[in-house]
């Protein structure tokens, strides 16, 4: 993965990680519905090589 491929790919999980914050009400179906969408985009970055660190 070039660093512009990696920099456009981290660009975009991001944006998504950014829309599943945005999602109101966070309670009832929506709560796990973020965690799933979350948890998803953290196993994409880390297939990716994208783990940002803490």
């Amino acid at each position: 993965m070039t660093d512009q491929e990696r920099q456009k790919a981290e660009e975009l999980i991001s944006r998504l990680e950014m829309s599943a914050g945005a999602i109101f009400p966070r309670d009832g179906a929506n709560a796990s519905l973020i965690a799933g969408m979350i948890q998803s985009l953290n196993g994409l970055r880390s297939l990716l090589g994208l783990v940002r660190p803490h």
